[in-house]
């Protein structure tokens, strides 16, 4: 799996890189300047379901290949929106890579359900495939955007050819990824009910992690280049934020699985939050270019930390016939936050709104970090197969 996030990073991280600085050339008012950005989110929420019950269906093979064709329209359409200066078309085609954006989230659970034994290294091993592509798509979003006469056109072109290169991809994937079903009812009935796993501390432990890691992160994403300029740092300090930021992201990936193989999950969900709490620190303190670029960085970090550990406990609480009850609705959860970090960042997009942003962030971390490790203390050590009380009919 970690080829096709990377493919998904290749593609994502040029919209990521550009939608802000594109949508706000574009958009008729400064008020809907993020709205592009944030439809990525909203695209992916309002499909997390659609992704859940056709994997359900089709299995993880099938599925994968037909939400990459959704890349490829994207990239399309907002190529074609910049050529002909539609706000409206580059919102349609944001909103599509948000329906790419759902499937490429169940990457993580695919690796995780084919590697029992080693759940969490197989997340992390996913999230390090978008290394390579988080290092090199925002430099190729920026050195592209001038090869046609209209500026970023052909950056948005690229988006299409990696969807291409997706769809062939996840087309030649394991056999076994093709069998394999999300939904309990694809796989026969059986398992404990939704009320008996959504009660285990280990699991509300992992969503919020997840969930308010996404929150801050796309919050001070999608805030990040429009405040950026609105510091005097100009366009190409904004964009070279974006990509310190994707660097954070997905750049721990490769040493993240050893930490978690020695300190464990819940350590590694610790420290994302007190690097997401740096990143706070560092938007409500200064405008300062070296503030800015670090509260950039260190989110993307905390998140991948905090995400990584997240989802390594959400898939240690469900057996394999229990993943429809739990998956899509973790990532029901984890969207609406994203959701709401994203557009809420849109009132953020100034500097008065960064300093206010950052210390919302920090706020929060004062409160999502004393609420999890309760959790985590509650949380039944006994293996996830131990209970056997409460199955479904």
């Amino acid at each position: 799996m970690a080829p096709s996030q990377a493919l998904a990073v290749f593609g994502s991280s040029i919209d990521l890189t550009l939608t802000g600085i594109v949508g706000h050339r574009l958009a008729p008012t400064d008020a809907l300047a993020t709205l592009p950005f944030s439809l990525i989110a909203v695209g992916a929420l309002s499909s997390t379901f659609v992704v859940s019950r056709m994997i359900g269906r089709l299995g993880y093979r099938r599925t994968f290949v037909l939400f990459s064709a959704a890349a490829v329209a994207s990239g399309l359409i907002s190529a074609w929106a910049v050529h002909v200066g539609s706000f409206w078309l580059l919102c349609a085609g944001t909103f599509l890579i948000g329906l790419y954006g759902a499937a490429t989230s169940y990457y993580r659970y695919a690796a995780a359900d084919t590697a029992q034994g080693a759940r969490a290294a197989a997340v992390t091993t996913v999230l390090a495939g978008g290394l390579v592509a988080a290092l090199i798509g925002p430099f190729l979003a920026t050195w592209t955007a001038n090869l046609l006469p209209v500026t970023y056109a052909a950056s948005y072109l690229l988006v299409a050819v990696f969807g291409v290169i997706a769809v062939l991809w996840n087309a030649m994937l394991p056999g076994e990824l093709g069998r394999m079903r999300a939904e309990v009812p694809a796989v026969g009935s059986g398992g404990r009910s939704r009320r008996v796993l959504w009660r285990q501390p280990v699991l509300l432990a992992g969503v919020l992690t997840t969930a308010f890691s996404a929150v801050a992160m796309n919050a001070m994403m999608t805030a990040g280049p429009i405040a950026g300029m609105a510091m005097g740092h100009g366009e190409a300090s904004a964009a070279f934020a974006v990509q310190l930021h994707m660097v954070g992201m997905f750049a721990p990936g490769f040493v993240v699985a050893r930490i978690i193989d020695r300190i464990g999950e819940r350590a590694i969900t610790s420290i994302g939050i007190a690097l997401i709490l740096i990143s706070g620190a560092a938007a409500a303190l200064s405008t300062a270019e070296w503030a800015f670029l670090t509260a950039m960085l260190t989110i993307g970090v905390g998140w991948n930390l905090a995400y990584s550990g997240g989802s390594a406990l959400i898939t240690s609480a469900y057996r394999a016939e229990e993943r429809g009850r739990v998956q899509p609705i973790a990532e029901t959860i984890t969207g609406s936050f994203q959701v709401i970090g994203s557009l809420g960042a849109g009132a953020m997009a100034s500097v008065a709104g960064w300093h206010l942003l950052g210390l919302g962030v920090v706020a929060a971390c004062f409160l999502v970090a004393p609420t999890t490790a309760k959790l985590r203390r509650r949380a039944d050590p006994a293996p996830v197969g131990a209970e056997t009380s409460d199955v479904t009919p």
